[in-house]
């Protein structure tokens, strides 16, 4: 991303919301959830760590739909997201998803609005349908170490070039794409021509090959042609300019076929009123499917204005004109009426899906009209010969079936990424991934306006503020003991196992000032959230980790914020400072300590504050790391060594506080460390 894009964006963000507003006055939707375009919104706990699928609008959203469900159904552990610019893929993408997703606009392209839309969603993956690529979206998915999947990618020549023209102000965008699964060998070779490297492409073929009609929508369209008992024509995704001319076909199309019925289904819909208005001016009689009103047989148009319906008309249609294609906007895809075994008559301006009308064509699957006159003669040609029909459907469908596959294979690219980022991919799906560790269980709670709090949706029923104090646990008599450290935390007899309840004090000359204050940052980024966060990733590695319940961030008056975390005592541990006050550890058990640190380097873990009060010890023997304030994932460097270094310092100073004070610590280096460095290395 150029400096002079950074600058021009922010420049035209004035522009943006003048457009959002102009485009409101006919579609409402536009002067909503504004706050979404800057990533100002809150974004709840449960929708972080998870997968972010970017469909920019109802069509990506709909050849998507496949893939979706299936993502769904495979990693049911994950949250996923789903991003879009419109609101009718907004509205499109719950209607299909319901609350199995989280929804939300993808924001304006600036460097803040970005870095929030990442820092407060934190995907481990993202994937993005067709083209839809930013700079500074791909700029901050780079800085967040996020992989981007480029899926049912395609790429038009004219598009092309014209990335090719901008690219002085975009910069090597194309470069920072971790994976492209193109439709074909021509988009694929375009995308390498800007810049994508050969080892990261693949073709994968188009996802709507793949799209599957569902029985029980084949059998309402059934239902609805029998009801209806007359011929059906559907003009589908028209747009301004060519509503005229398919209304004036089908004027013409009366003068022969008198009870034909036209399904009109403008492709946007702050267009629905004026179409409608544009109906009635031809003295046509109509009804509109927002009304919950049906066809009788005086009426003669009924217009679609409903979002989500596309392909129940295809199914009910005898034939569909695919719109797009009478004017100059390349038309619209037609594997979804194919899907639905309906014949296709288009327009000429095809050039976004050329090569798809090229094989239609070859095969005699398409039928062409060049204008409004030729429209109503290849509907009534279509009409008056059922033959025509069913070769047409059989030549189309027989020219695609060979071609799917796409959905799997895009889902296998994906897999591929995602058990880099969630190991337990590599052996978990199905139900018993559900089971496993997860934000997606997590609840967000919000009693006073400056307070949030998240918590383990299975562990409690409900939950309390009050959770946090020491005096209402002890008010319940549930106080069973205290650790003494920094500062004091409470041992709580809750649930089967316990809970820790720890308050976040400031350490050093600091503390001494400012008892537990913290400078005010993004909440999933304070200091209880993201160590509630952390600990959730570290057991869903299956790492020795105490398992969260819950984290509160509590905004100060004035300035800063304050932090408490719950977790779940480790029952029947101790950790390595007071069994060394008791005894000696065996040589096996030093190796398991090191065995464990190995682990949670191999893993990437850095922990800021290994020392021997945060190792503890099971009376299985299980080795455990608490405490992870702080800490977080690395990229492996000298950092490993140096954890190890602090380690032995305090197992060091440890030993010279007890000679001082004439206690024992049952540790001596010539015979303890060796054993642990063995462990961490692997040896026996």
């Amino acid at each position: 991303m150029t400096l002079l894009y950074r600058l021009l964006i922010r420049a035209c963000l004035p522009l943006v919301f003048i457009y959002l507003w102009l485009r409101g006055r006919k579609a409402p939707a536009y002067r909503l959830r504004w706050r979404e375009r800057l990533a100002l919104q809150t974004i709840p706990a449960n929708a972080r760590q998870g997968l972010l699928i970017h469909c920019v609008s109802v069509g990506e959203t709909v050849a998507a739909r496949e893939f979706i469900e299936q993502v769904l159904a495979r990693y049911p552990q994950l949250p996923v997201t789903l991003s879009s610019m419109t609101p009718t893929a907004s509205e499109l993408a719950q209607t299909l998803f319901a609350d199995h997703v989280h929804h939300l606009y993808l924001p304006v392209d600036t460097p803040g609005a970005m870095r929030r839309f990442f820092d407060k969603l934190a995907p481990r993956v993202v994937v993005v349908l067709e083209t839809e690529v930013w700079p500074g979206f791909l700029q901050q998915a780079q800085l967040h170490k996020v992989p981007v999947l480029l899926l049912n990618a395609r790429m038009s020549e004219k598009s092309q070039q014209t990335y090719l023209k901008y690219s002085w102000l975009t910069g090597p965008i194309w470069q920072q794409l971790t994976w492209v699964a193109a439709q074909n060998h021509t988009s694929a070779e375009r995308f390498m021509h800007l810049g994508v490297a050969s080892d990261r492409i693949a073709v994968r073929g188009n996802l709507k090959f793949d799209s599957h009609v569902p029985v029980d929508l084949l059998a309402r369209a059934t239902a609805l042609k029998q009801q209806l008992q007359r011929p059906i024509v559907l003009a589908a995704s028209t747009h301004q300019g060519e509503d005229e001319l398919v209304l004036k076909a089908f004027t013409e199309l009366l003068d022969n076929v008198p009870n034909a019925l036209l399904i009109l289904v403008p492709r946007h819909p702050e267009r629905f009123a004026a179409v409608a208005e544009k109906v009635a001016g031809k003295g046509l009689s109509y009804v509109r499917r927002s009304a919950a009103e049906s066809p009788e047989a005086n009426n003669q148009v009924w217009l679609g204005d409903t979002m989500g319906e596309l392909v129940f008309w295809y199914a009910a249609a005898d034939v569909a004109f695919v719109g797009g294609s009478l004017i100059k906007r390349g038309g619209h895809n037609p594997l979804e009426p194919i899907a639905t075994h309906t014949p296709v008559v288009s327009g000429p301006h095809v050039f976004n899906f050329q090569e798809i009308y090229q094989r239609l064509d070859g095969v005699g699957g398409v039928r062409w009209a060049a204008d409004a006159d030729e429209l109503a003669l290849q509907w009534l040609d279509l009409l008056n010969d059922a033959n025509l029909r069913f070769t047409m459907q059989r030549a189309a469908v027989s020219e695609f079936a060979q071609d799917q596959g796409a959905t799997a294979a895009m889902l296998s690219d994906l897999h591929q990424h995602m058990m880099h980022q969630v190991p337990t991919c590599n052996n978990v799906t199905g139900s018993t991934a559900t089971e496993l560790p997860s934000m997606k269980k997590v609840t967000t709670l919000k009693p006073q306006g400056n307070v949030e709090i998240w918590y383990d949706g299975e562990h409690f029923d409900d939950f309390s503020d009050d959770y946090f104090t020491a005096d209402y646990w002890r008010r319940q008599d549930k106080i069973k003991g205290s650790a003494t450290g920094r500062s004091t935390a409470w041992f709580i007899a809750a649930g089967e196992q316990g809970m820790l309840l720890r308050h976040y004090y400031r350490g050093g000359l600091v503390g001494k000032v400012n008892k537990d204050r913290f400078a005010r940052e993004a909440i999933a980024n304070s200091r209880a959230m993201a160590e509630f966060e952390l600990l959730m990733r570290l057991r869903e590695r299956q790492l020795p980790v105490p398992k969260p319940l819950a984290a509160r961030y509590e905004k100060a008056p004035v300035w800063g914020y304050r932090a408490d975390i719950l977790v779940e005592i480790i029952p029947q541990a101790e950790d390595l400072f007071k069994l060394l006050g008791q005894r000696q550890l065996t040589a096996q058990q030093w190796r398991e300590v090191g065995g464990v640190i190995r682990q949670f380097h191999d893993a990437g873990v850095y922990h800021s504050d290994l020392n021997c009060h945060n190792i503890m010890l099971d009376a299985a023997g299980k080795v455990w790391l608490v405490d992870f304030d702080k800490c977080g994932f690395r990229d492996a460097g000298e950092w490993q060594q140096a954890n190890l270094a602090r380690l032995l310092r305090s197992l060091h100073k440890e030993a010279a506080k007890a000679k001082e004070a004439k206690r024992d610590f049952h540790w001596q280096k010539e015979r303890d460390w060796p054993l642990l460095t063995k462990g961490y290395q692997g040896k026996s």
